[in-house]
């Protein structure tokens, strides 16, 4: 399980796109109830199950995922961008 807690907007886009990557990277790894959870309060954030977050936030992680010219998933970084936007 991966954990950031982020001081400030620019830094939080750059940790959740790098935790979005690793959940492309590594998918299968993840339970497949997974989510990404936010605490709200830290702006902290990880893909687990909703049953192993309390207080959270939750995100479907398809909505984090976008395919580009080439077809390949991707992290979207429009839905990120707003994400961000909600906790600074």
């Amino acid at each position: 399980m991966n954990i950031r807690i982020n001081k400030d907007i620019k830094s939080y886009i750059h940790d959740l796109t790098e935790l979005v990557w690793a959940y492309i990277r590594h998918r299968a790894s993840y339970p497949a109830n997974a989510l990404l959870a936010v605490q709200r309060e830290l702006a902290c954030n990880v893909f687990d199950s909703p049953d192993n977050c309390r207080g959270c936030d939750f995100y479907a992680p398809e909505m984090l995922l976008t395919c580009n010219a080439k077809g390949a998933t991707v992290p979207n970084l429009n839905i990120i961008k707003s994400i961000a936007k909600r906790y600074y």
